[in-house]
């Protein structure tokens, strides 16, 4: 009806690109947007908004513009860091950062980037982290739960996430065979909205759900001390939607972090991060502010979802050649990992390497792309860069693929677990504990550990000797799936008791040094 009366009203024509954007219509949206930003050029916030839209839709190229034309300088370095260009979203945090001092979204954003910045070492990132924490430390008062190590347990978790999302296949396993007698689970949903038809199953683990989106921080911590508490486990770190504000006032005795991140909070309000011994081998604890609790066997689990296509055969056998692939965001490639996967390349004649990503649906973003590989010594003829959505094409297309290949310094996470389940081995490489260790964590759980090398040659000479050796990659491509359903990854009931064991080992710990 507004547009009946206004139909060249600017702000009118952008609502209507917002409300095409909320409904996922992705075309509709930016050409509400684009238009909104002709008839105002001069209108920043509707070239950020517009802007917003190519990202959702892929375009990051289109996006990196809008968002730079908008002055949205933390959000552009946020594309950038998924362009192949770290050291330009280095800069951007920091220029952001000046402009907009405390601001907590930008400054989870540069923590979060600095994870796949290969020109970051170890120590600094604990810096970044650790200075970012100290600066976040709030008093807190004494907890009033009563010291027994024994009795039942009262265990939150905290989480944007309760929804279908990524954390998904990982988090649904425990929550739903965890041993509820030995505990009283509280759900505190930071969801905005109602949810959806997965958030209604979460309901039904919990013994009590608090939808608490609403809450600042102050007010979630006054909510989780009124429960009582005793171990909280925060499931989602510095990703989007976090409460570690809340988390850094410390309303629980014991803080626990695991699964939706995967490296250090930087609060020293979290006592423990949840791990194994592949993922935080011994001495790799100086990687952390938190304390490092291993798990008896992996820190994951894993839950296939039922679309899961078949596996289907060999690729190489028809194709005549070896593909390799990688399903992972282009956030995780840089140089050396580009550089690595040419000198595979090389090595294997007519061989072709896939790269399938949501950012690769946009012509002018495949094309920085194969001018990055070029650069770094690759053939760009043999890339094969390809966006496939919705699910199961994703799982599907890894029936193109051989022979999977691990990015570093940051390795993949879920799309190890998804082409092991669909029979396609990984090659991964060793690097900073334990963003770079998720690799050899997931293969070693399930007897890969051979896929595993600590030097770019030694990848090298793994990925080269796998795609030399078809009739090995067809045996290991029939039996992946039951490998994997057969072990540890996939074993949810023993994984639930290991957890249990874990938030009882650390109430225990805090007994034991909080004797009254």
């Amino acid at each position: 009806r507004a547009l009946k009366l206004a139909p060249d009203n600017p702000l009118v024509v952008c609502n209507r690109g917002l409300a095409e954007l909320d409904l996922g219509d992705f075309k509709a949206a930016i050409a509400s947007l684009e238009r909104a930003a002709a008839l105002a050029p001069d209108i920043a916030l509707i070239r950020h908004n517009l802007a917003v839209a190519y990202k959702s839709a892929g375009r990051a190229v289109a996006a990196l513009g809008a968002f730079e034309a908008a002055g949205s300088i933390g959000d552009a370095a946020a594309v950038r860091q998924d362009l192949f260009d770290h050291e330009g979203a280095r800069a951007g945090y920091a220029r952001a950062l000046a402009a907009m001092p405390g601001r907590a979204d930008i400054e989870s954003n540069r923590l979060f980037a600095a994870n796949y910045d290969p020109d970051i070492s170890s120590a600094d990132l604990k810096s970044l982290y650790a200075a970012w924490g100290n600066a976040r430390a709030r008093a807190y008062a004494p907890h009033p739960n009563p010291r027994d190590p024994s009795r039942r347990l009262k265990i939150g978790f905290v989480s944007p996430d309760f929804r279908a999302h990524s954390v998904r296949p990982f988090l649904w396993p425990l929550l739903s065979q965890f041993p509820r007698g030995e505990a009283e689970l509280h759900a505190y949903a930071a969801m905005q909205g109602e949810g959806d038809a997965w958030t209604q199953r979460y309901r039904q683990a919990f013994d009590v759900w608090r939808a608490v989106g609403a809450l600042d921080d102050d007010a979630l911590a006054a909510a989780i001390r009124a429960d009582g508490i005793d171990v909280l486990v925060d499931l989602a770190g510095h990703t989007v939607g976090n409460r570690l504000g809340a988390l850094a006032r410390k309303p629980a005795p014991v803080q626990a972090t695991w699964l939706g991140y995967g490296g250090t909070t930087g609060l020293a309000a979290i006592d423990w991060y949840i791990g194994d011994e592949r993922l935080v081998p011994p001495g790799g604890e100086s990687a952390f502010v938190e304390r490092v609790w291993r798990m008896p066997k992996t820190a994951f689990v894993y839950g296939p979802p039922d679309e899961m296509p078949a596996v289907g055969a060999l690729p190489a056998r028809s194709a005549g050649h070896a593909t390799f692939g990688c399903f992972s965001r282009t956030v995780r490639f840089n140089v050396p990992t580009f550089r690595t996967w040419a000198r595979v390349l090389a090595r294997v004649p007519g061989a072709r390497l896939l790269l399938n990503a949501g950012v690769f649906g946009e012509a002018e973003t495949r094309a920085l792309f194969a001018r990055r590989f070029a650069e770094c010594g690759g053939d760009a003829g043999r890339l094969d860069l390809v966006y496939t959505s919705p699910q199961p094409a994703t799982w599907a297309a890894y029936g193109r693929v051989d022979v999977a290949l691990d990015p570093f310094p940051h390795n993949a996470g879920a799309t190890t677990f998804e082409a092991l389940w669909m029979g396609v081995p990984v090659v991964s490489k060793r690097d900073r504990i334990p963003l770079g260790r998720f690799g050899d964590s997931i293969l070693g759980a399930c007897g890969l550990a051979d896929w595993v090398v600590d030097t770019e040659d030694a990848y090298v000479e793994r990925a080269v000797a796998a795609a030399r050796d078809p009739d090995s990659l067809e045996a290991l491509r029939g039996e992946l799936r039951s490998r994997m359903d057969r072990g540890a990854l996939c074993d949810g009931k023993a994984f639930a008791g290991d957890f249990a064991a874990a938030i009882r080992g650390m109430w225990s710990d805090y007994c034991m040094r909080n004797k009254p």
